[in-house]
């Protein structure tokens, strides 16, 4: 299966996201540690979110730049 290599980079981030998000949701539960700020679900605050869109771009990066040394 071919994927457009403009469009790979975007379903890697998506991927770390929604990994990140599995984790964190899994954390939660399992701890019973839900934030008082909780926005969406009533599990994630803004900060939740944006902690994994910063870790989404991070690593999404490093690996483009890994492929690109190869």
């Amino acid at each position: 299966m071919l994927i457009h290599p403009k469009l790979q980079p975007i379903l890697y981030g998506l991927g770390v996201f929604a990994v990140f998000t599995i984790l964190s949701v899994a954390l939660k539960i399992i701890t019973h540690r839900v934030s008082t700020d909780a926005q969406y679900l009533g599990i994630f605050s803004n900060k939740d979110l944006l902690l994994g869109l910063v870790v989404a771009l991070v690593l999404t990066f490093t690996h483009e730049r890994k492929k690109k040394l190869k």
